[in-house]
């Protein structure tokens, strides 16, 4: 295995990584979008509840406010994650190019060696038509 093969594997392995990371944080993004759906749904509940409860709408403002704060934390952390998503993003469009350019030069290395393998044998077979020609040529002057 050449250095160049090498290469390519370790930067398909990087890729992979990268690509288990961007699914890892899609799926962490996912799962803040789903609670603050949830959190929504049980403020809804809550002043729902407050409206047949004279207790219960006393309490109202404060628990709003704390989940109000809880969500915007939720919201932080949802536009954190995706930011960090499309780093991640970016540097596996920068290794699919890296990896596109490595294959690239493997089969620029492998053609040339191709060519240089056609060459020796054009080269030989040249040099055997030669020699059968000068054969030929010293028989039929005999």
């Amino acid at each position: 295995m050449s250095g160049l093969d090498q290469l390519l594997r370790l930067q398909k392995w990087n890729l992979d990584e990268k690509r288990r990371q961007a699914a890892d944080l899609q799926a962490l993004i996912d799962r803040l979008q789903g609670d603050i759906v949830k959190l929504d749904a049980e403020v809804a509940r809550e002043i729902e509840a407050s409206r047949d409860d004279l207790e219960a709408s006393r309490v109202l403002p404060p628990y709003r406010a704390m989940m109000a704060t809880r969500r915007e934390r939720l919201e932080q952390s949802v536009a954190d994650v995706t930011v960090e998503l499309e780093r991640v993003r970016d540097e596996i469009a920068e290794s699919f190019s890296d990896i596109k350019k490595t294959e690239q030069t493997i089969q620029n290395r492998l053609e040339r060696q191709r060519q240089a393998t056609a060459r020796r044998e054009q080269t030989t077979s040249d040099e055997i038509g030669m020699e059968q020609h000068r054969r030929n040529r010293a028989r039929r002057e005999r």
